[in-house]
């Protein structure tokens, strides 16, 4: 048996008082905390039958309700011009980017809900992830959509139902009067009726 040294007994010792992590217990499960930069955001609600994310036909046409309700746009009450009259509208941007617009089931009383929903941004899905910009060609079961051409305020587009969503639109801009493979998806809009 070797000879008890008490100088390298000593110097082990201190080699594990000082190894990394001093005074921690080695066998910890903490990690280290997220940086500001590495917030997770939240991704955008989902365009369904139902409405849009929390919003649906119940929801009353108040801008301080939806902004809690989306809190991670901008929302901003406006009037729009149709047909020679004015109506109220509220706005939902990302940054300067317009992502929707909703309108009043009755613009006399907020209680009564939302009518419409237009979404423009690309982000925001729709069933079977159909969304803003994407392609006749590529999009999920159009051959079962209903589809028809709009007139008023949607002439020149092409308004498709899907399957499913009795309450959904989409609509696509008519390129020499008809839709094309290539043709992208305009806006999906969301109605209360």
């Amino acid at each position: 048996m070797g000879k008890f040294n008490p100088l390298a007994t000593g110097l082990a010792l201190l080699t594990l008082v000082l190894a990394p992590g001093c005074g921690q217990d080695l066998h910890s499960d903490a990690s280290p905390p997220i940086s500001e930069e590495e917030e997770v955001q939240p991704s955008p609600p989902p365009l369904s039958n139902a409405g849009w994310g929390e919003i649906s036909e119940e929801t009353p046409f108040e801008g301080d309700r939806l902004q809690r309700k989306l809190s991670q746009y901008r929302v901003e009450t406006g009037v729009i011009s149709r047909e020679g009259q004015s109506y109220p509208v509220i706005n939902v941007f990302d940054g300067e980017t317009q992502v929707a617009q909703l309108d009043p089931n009755d613009p006399n009383r907020p209680e009564a809900g939302i009518l419409r929903i237009t979404i423009f941004d690309p982000s925001i899905p729709g069933p079977e992830g159909v969304r803003v910009g994407m392609a006749w060609g590529d999009t999920p079961n159009r051959q079962e959509f209903n589809c028809f051409s709009g007139e008023g305020p949607t002439t020149g587009y092409q308004i498709c139902r899907p399957p499913n969503g009795p309450q959904l639109q989409y609509l696509y801009r008519l390129t020499g009067g008809d839709v094309g493979d290539r043709t992208p998806l305009d806006r999906l809009i969301w109605l209360n009726f």
